[in-house]
């Protein structure tokens, strides 16, 4: 919904951080046993060589697209490596925060250069980074931190930014400082100021115009902001605002009914950082098997727009598939599927594009189908489509077009979901946050039952 409608080892995880926010109380952690819920992967002898190369070719671009001085993360780079953005994306420094703790945890780094580039970040994030009341802007300048490309203080990015310092402060509590950076991150944040008379976040504020008139007021990625700003040390915003947002697109796959936006990353950004696997909100919905119906709902859309069109989307199928906000061949767009219950269109332009994020953001929730059409792409297509940092970010099989970036949010949420897969490397430290659990508990979620 967001990501461009305003500018277009496990095992060796650190105890719980002594953080000075700490909460008020203790929800009870489920990710120990809640493996129970999760599809367990396929298994053999190609799958998990794959997956450490996949992993490590997306940690690469946290790496080298990186600045050197500030440690903000390029919004996006071509896929030989040659040359980034001027400008950083907010969301991408959150998942760049939080691949620098996987990364050191599977000693691909050291646990001290991981400490480092994490440290230098926040550093830069906190002391020198423009921002609202704690808002950061959607993308600033790599070099000087200053707003870039007239964009939005925004609510949703700076709760993705605090997710990755969150998690950073978890995996890295020896030290002092950047625990108190991602501390302080958190605390400044005014989520109040934020908030409409209905309960629900607006989108962000722009120096020209004031606060937005866009709210998070329907299902979208917004579940972790809420989460994050009713879990907030400080400017918490009511509990309630949970329930004040709107859930009324209901969708089905094979007669279960899911919360429905087509994009699939809306599906997934909120499920690399919190572990919904084994509890269910206060209507009882589980929001893990909300996303996991969401992958199979477009696998089986994508499917039936093979067989209604075949010369244009006959390559769409269980081994090719996956749609969610990408570049195209015509710029960038927000598409994803099923947009209807029993229709089948190809709605906003869906043109044969395949977007192999889609599935990687979806390693962990669907492992089963994302790992089976992830291997078929790179089988298939491989260099032209797999390179320095992994996958491509879109191509167009049918005609011929390749995407020439990858974009970090897309590589980020591919490294996290597989390394979730893999060893819970994202849950298992961020659920163990004070303001996880407490974000969870006083937003009514219970654990899941059965």
């Amino acid at each position: 919904m967001k990501r461009r409608l305003l500018l277009s080892a496990f095992a060796a995880t650190p105890l719980l951080a002594v953080h000075h926010l700490r909460g008020d109380g203790d929800f009870p952690l489920v990710s120990a046993d809640s493996h129970a819920a999760t599809d367990e992967p396929m298994m053999d002898e190609a799958t998990a060589p794959f997956l450490d190369d996949l992993r490590r070719r997306c940690y690469r671009y946290f790496e080298e697209a990186a600045d050197p001085q500030s440690g903000l993360i390029a919004d996006r780079g071509h896929t030989d490596g040659t040359s980034f953005s001027t400008y950083a994306s907010t969301a991408a420094c959150g998942f760049g925060l939080a691949a620098h703790g996987v990364a050191a945890n599977n000693g691909w780094i050291s646990h001290e250069e991981g400490a480092s580039r994490a440290r230098n970040m926040l550093s830069f994030l906190v002391n020198d980074a423009e921002h609202e009341r704690g808002l950061v802007y959607h993308f600033i300048d790599r070099l000087t931190g200053q707003r870039a490309l007239d964009c939005e203080a925004s609510t949703i990015d700076t709760a993705l930014l605090i997710a990755g310092a969150m998690h950073a402060s978890q995996v890295f509590p020896e030290d002092r400082e950047l625990v108190e950076l991602a501390d302080t991150l958190y605390e400044r944040v005014d989520w109040r100021w934020m908030l409409g008379d209905n309960g629900c976040l607006h989108m962000g504020w722009r120096p020209e115009t004031g606060r937005l008139p866009y709210q998070w007021d329907r299902f979208s990625e917004l579940t972790i902001l809420v989460l994050l700003a009713i879990g907030a040390p400080n400017s918490a915003i009511p509990p309630s605002c949970w329930t004040a947002w709107r859930r009324d697109t209901r969708l089905h796959h094979q007669g279960e009914s899911f919360i429905s936006y087509p994009p699939l990353f809306v599906h997934q950004y909120p499920q690399a950082f919190f572990d919904f696997r084994g509890v269910v909100s206060p209507d009882g919905r589980n929001y893990w098997r909300n996303s996991q119906l969401a992958h199979l709902a477009q696998i089986e859309f994508q499917q039936s727009l093979a067989n209604q069109s075949p010369k244009r989307f006959g390559h769409y199928g269980e081994d090719l598939w996956g749609l969610t906000s990408s570049d195209s061949s015509s710029g960038y767009r927000d598409w994803g599927g099923p947009y209807q219950d029993g229709e089948a269109q190809p709605d906003r332009g869906i043109d044969g594009t395949v977007v192999p994020s889609a599935a990687g953001g979806g390693l962990a929730i669907a492992p089963e189908q994302t790992m089976r059409t992830l291997r078929y792409q790179k089988e298939t297509f491989g260099e032209s489509i797999y390179g320095r940092y992994g996958f491509v970010n879109a191509f167009n099989p049918p005609r011929g077009w390749i995407g020439s970036d990858v974009i970090g949010i897309d590589t980020g949420i591919t490294l996290l979901s597989a390394s979730n897969l893999l060893e819970e490397g994202v849950w298992h430290p961020f659920m163990q946050h004070p303001a996880a659990q407490r974000a969870f508990r006083l937003a009514g979620f219970r654990p899941l039952v059965g």
